[in-house]
């Protein structure tokens, strides 16, 4: 069911695409939610597509991980971002709340993807993957408060705490996925996620310039960002189907 799902969803990614470049507004608003809610549903269809055989008694651990459902907490959590970063275009006197909203949302989003990974993919309790995350995290972090200018070349003005924040924790979890993926060679959901959140973080280095930098909010760039971050999602949501 999970890939009937993923298809569809491709579909309405590409009528939001349509949408957003051409003429932009509440159509591209509530494509973007359609295409958004597909990509919860296709978790949602992975988790329950891992089950046994409908009315067995012996779903256990083994055979289903409840901790996936924090996996698709975060693919909710990204729904409720994306409509609030959208509607920003459409509600302009209210730009600067609805990105608030959104950025807040998208830190929960890589909180419960976290929490989900930590829980469902083998990491061998291995300290170093912590301790690399929290580093590359803090860099990330870091970067935001002391390089946003040179490095990023961009001004995030009243928004430059939380874009500290979301930009540590999508590092720390972008490398922890990646850290599981190495641990457990044989897991196709860890690679998959942490291919996920690879596609994400470059995502947001595209969506950063077209909101924080000067010139670069241009189709072409809207484009990529929005190809890369759907396909990053539906690979989360897809990843479940292996855990």
């Amino acid at each position: 069911m999970h890939i009937q799902l993923l298809v569809l969803g491709a579909i309405a990614t590409i009528v939001f695409l349509i949408l957003r470049v051409k003429k932009g507004g509440l159509p591209a608003a509530v494509a973007k939610t359609c295409a958004s809610i597909f990509f919860v549903f296709t978790g949602l269809a992975s988790a329950f597509d891992s089950l046994p055989a409908f009315g067995s008694l012996s779903v256990g651990f083994a055979t289903f991980n409840p901790w996936s459902f924090y996996i698709i907490g975060g693919l909710v959590c990204a729904v409720l971002g994306d409509l609030w970063l959208d509607l920003k275009y459409t509600y302009l006197e209210n730009s600067n709340e609805f990105t608030a909203l959104g950025m807040s949302f998208f830190l929960g989003t890589q909180v419960l993807y976290f929490v989900g990974a930590f829980n469902c993919f083998k990491w061998n309790d291995n300290a170093s993957y912590i301790y690399a995350s929290i580093v590359v995290g803090a860099i990330f972090a870091l970067i935001c408060v002391f390089g946003e200018r040179r490095f990023l070349k961009v001004k995030f003005g009243k928004f430059k705490a939380i874009s500290a924040v979301y930009s540590g924790v999508l590092g720390f979890v972008m490398v922890f996925t990646i850290c599981c993926a190495i641990s457990d060679g044989e897991s196709q959901g860890a690679k998959l996620m942490a291919l996920g959140e690879v596609l994400l973080w470059i995502s947001d280095m595209i969506l950063v310039k077209t909101y924080f930098g000067e010139g670069m909010n241009k189709k072409k760039h809207v484009l990529w960002n929005h190809i890369l971050y759907y396909a990053a999602q539906y690979l989360i949501a897809v990843s479940i189907a292996s855990i």
